[in-house]
């Protein structure tokens, strides 16, 4: 729902006391969404406005909308800009929904533009010469160029005004009654907005979760599938130890006598005919034990990814019937179990630059950035294109590349100077890193292969993150929640 423009026209008209006031703050609380308090002759008031897709609107506010967690850009910059000025004028755009509001500032006139229309509508920070300072979100026209240092364009008059019937009745109470109805008749659908996109948000990497743990599951499965031919091979062992003087080396095949209890019956073993009889013993059983240690590592990994599937897929049950207080409880389980939402990215504005052209926008980093308790910095890749990034662009030859064995998962990186290998700890906690941004996560134990970058490379034609490398060495990680934390605390802002 969004305010028509003749409800806009009579909540500017209701604001007409609040022009000469000064602006003592202001707090951008979504993207498109700020209040200003603003000090006047009707005494310490909140005017919000809006251009939120669903909820675009202007009035003014009792409540103090909640701030995000990591400021808006577009603050930082209205901030230092318009507090402390005075409020000179609330215009709007006749018969469109359009606001102005002509802030008088010491270094000359501004003007604050909300375009309240719907899913297209944007803040804009106006120079008195009509150019375009910041914007709260990205442009959104595709018929006006409305970034910062371009001229700002109003959007074209609708062709013909709307007959619009009144949904809002002021009741005579308070100093700003029509401004009371419309935060009334908002708060609820607010509220049901919030609910949709706090649900949205935890469900959608809960449900990748459910999908990873499902894939790791089949492979484990495969592996398991492995042990009953493991068991042939002891057998066979067993036959071979029981009849060395029997066979000859050089033989490709042998029959041999087994005693079950059912009788004797016949067994054919394949033999290496470069080995000798005891040779192909030995080879059978390091075979054997192979295939055993593994399974015992495959069911615990099972268990262990076993049950954080399940988990999962009652989180999501919790995650669609959840009012909005229980959210961030849900989104802290969803993060132990390592299928938290990725934090929310902030717009950032586009100050003109030198000149008037707008600055461009840094190229955001492919990795996270963590410290392992001896300072060094581990890198790891966000997504299977970052990873080709990090690997083949930002490591050095020298640098350690680490990645949980067998699973797909992240490329984790050590910044390492020339000559010189990690310290026990620093390999421990890059090993960590790999496992938990990896299918693997959650299993109890599992196989880290690390090498240097140098001798990692992209074939021809795989797809996104794919890589071959040798020279490796691998790490049977017994894992330890307590480094895992320690980690995932201190992840630093992307600087290394």
């Amino acid at each position: 729902m969004s305010l028509g423009a003749g409800e806009i026209e009579a909540v500017v008209r209701e604001l007409a006391p609040l022009v000469g006031s000064r602006v003592d703050a202001v707090r951008v609380h979504a993207e498109r969404a700020l209040t200003l308090e603003l000090f006047g002759r009707a005494g310490p008031v909140l005017l919000l406005l809006s251009a939120e897709p669903d909820v675009t609107r202007l009035h003014v506010t009792r409540a103090r909308p909640p701030q995000p967690a990591t400021p808006f850009p577009f603050q930082v910059l209205l901030r230092r800009e318009i507090e402390g000025a005075r409020l000179a004028a609330i215009e709007t755009l006749p018969g469109d929904r359009v606001v102005a509001l002509a802030l008088e500032t010491p270094r000359g006139r501004l003007r604050l533009v909300g375009e309240l229309t719907g899913r297209h509508g944007n803040l804009f920070l106006l120079g008195d010469d009509g150019i375009i300072r910041a914007s709260a979100g990205r442009n959104l026209s595709q018929r006006r160029k409305l970034v910062a240092g371009e001229p700002y364009v109003a959007p074209a008059p609708p062709p013909s005004p709307r007959v619009e019937r009144p949904r809002f009745t002021a009741e005579p109470s308070g100093p700003f009654p029509l401004s009371a109805a419309v935060e009334a008749r908002y708060a609820a659908l607010v509220q049901e907005r919030l609910v949709a996109e706090g649900r949205r948000r935890l469900r959608e990497p809960v449900r990748a979760g459910v999908a990873r743990a499902s894939r790791a599951l089949e492979k484990l499965a495969d592996e398991a599938a492995r042990v009953p031919v493991a068991e042939a091979d002891r057998r066979a062992a067993d036959l071979l130890k029981a009849n060395l003087r029997a066979v000859k080396r050089g033989e490709r095949e042998v029959t041999l006598t087994e005693w079950t209890e059912e009788g004797p019956r016949e067994v054919r073993v394949a033999l290496d005919p470069a080995l000798a009889p005891q040779a192909n013993m030995e080879r059978l059983y390091r075979r054997y034990r192979r295939i055993v240690e593994s399974a015992e590592r495959v069911a615990a990994r099972t268990a262990g990814v076993r049950g954080r599937e399940a988990a999962l897929r009652s989180l999501l049950g919790e995650i669609d019937s959840a009012p909005l207080e229980e959210l961030p409880r849900l989104e802290r389980e969803a993060r132990r179990l390592g299928a938290g939402p990725r934090p929310q990215p902030q717009p950032q504005p586009r100050p003109a630059g030198p000149g008037g052209r707008a600055r461009a926008r840094p190229e955001p980093l492919p990795y996270r950035v963590f410290r392992s308790a001896a300072g060094a910095a581990i890198l790891v890749g966000r997504g299977a294109a970052e990873n080709d990034r990090l690997t083949l662009r930002v490591a050095r030859g020298n640098d350690l590349w680490l990645h949980a064995r067998g699973v797909p998962g992240a490329h984790v990186v050590v910044r390492l100077e020339k000559g010189r290998g990690p310290d026990q700890g620093t390999l421990l906690d890059a090993a960590h890193l790999a496992l938990h941004f990896s299918d693997a996560r959650g299993a109890p134990q599992a196989d880290v292969a690390y090498t240097r970058a140098k001798y990692v490379r992209k074939p021809k034609g795989a797809g996104p993150g794919a890589v071959t490398y040798s020279q490796e060495k691998v790490l049977l990680l017994r894992t330890e929640p307590q480094r895992i934390a320690r980690l995932l605390a201190e992840e630093e802002g992307g600087q290394e």
